[in-house]
């Protein structure tokens, strides 16, 4: 099926959650989920504030038992270019970068550290592939590093991205503070039943506060999420057989900015991958 016949599907999807948030006055269209290959589907869904379409998202949902992620960071190049090098079913941008093109935060990437070992900015971690696949850790999730402190000497995931604000922890606890700053968003979070989910925005609708709660309310069953970079550099591409999707869609018409107009482009990426077990 092709781009847009799945489009036209999803546009005929206008089943809601009527309770989803309504304490909130939040309430989004049911996800209709559309499996891309084994233990990877996507969804568009649109989101309401008080009975007003205020934003769509654009969801992933990845089991990590079916499927692996790598952080790789080189020169900076449109997402696009990233997918064609690694040929990832999905790449998504990961954290914040400083001048040079330097990681903010410490990534791990194949087991190896790039970037400042302690920015008192990061709250939160995204780590996948346990060293040696112990049973006893997961194959992707998030840490609090309130709670999870890292140390190199015995970290035991092979890769790793830290950003921030943490917007959900483990109990439901919000964990950034109200503002007016709106901007395009990409979320990593963990669900209850231990599939990775990546949201990204179609619009620079969401707050980071406004967000968590939609978050907290949704029917996401959300464990934890993770805020990474916003604004241009808030991008998603998959590409799983002739099915080819890029968010926020509105940018796709202007793919020639994306390919030749740096303030798209990324130095660090996380790709998804299959898992050949």
């Amino acid at each position: 099926m092709n781009a847009w016949m799945i489009n036209v599907l999803l546009g005929f999807c206008v089943l809601c959650w009527p309770a989803t948030g309504a304490a909130e006055g939040w309430r989004h269209s049911a996800p209709q989920w559309h499996t891309l290959s084994r233990g990877l589907s996507f969804t568009e869904t649109q989101v309401w504030l008080n009975e007003e379409p205020v934003e769509q998202l654009a969801v992933v949902k990845i089991d990590p038992h079916a499927n692996y992620f790598r952080v790789f960071h080189h020169a900076p190049q449109s997402i696009v270019d990233w997918q064609k090098e690694l040929g990832a079913t999905v790449v998504f941008n990961a954290s914040y970068f400083c001048p040079g093109g330097k990681p903010c935060g410490l990534i791990i990437a194949d087991g190896r550290p790039l970037g400042p070992l302690k920015n008192p900015q990061m709250r939160g971690m995204f780590v996948a592939e346990p060293k040696g696949m112990s049973p006893d850790l997961p194959r992707a999730t998030i840490l609090d590093l309130r709670l999870n402190p890292v140390t190199l000497s015995n970290f035991p995931w092979n890769q790793g991205v830290q950003s921030y604000p943490l917007l959900l922890d483990y109990k439901g606890r919000i964990r950034v503070a109200s503002s007016r700053k709106t901007a395009q968003r990409t979320v990593v979070a963990a669900d209850r039943n231990s599939n990775i989910l990546v949201f990204n925005t179609r619009q620079s609708y969401f707050t980071l506060y406004q967000l968590a709660r939609f978050l907290k309310t949704s029917a996401f069953e959300i464990d934890s999420a993770l805020n990474l970079d916003g604004g241009t550099e808030a991008q998603l591409f998959i590409k799983s057989g002739e099915f080819e999707y890029f968010s926020p869609p509105g940018w796709h018409s202007a793919m020639y900015d994306l390919l030749t107009h740096q303030k798209f482009w990324l130095t660090t990426v996380i790709g998804v991958f299959p898992r050949q077990e």
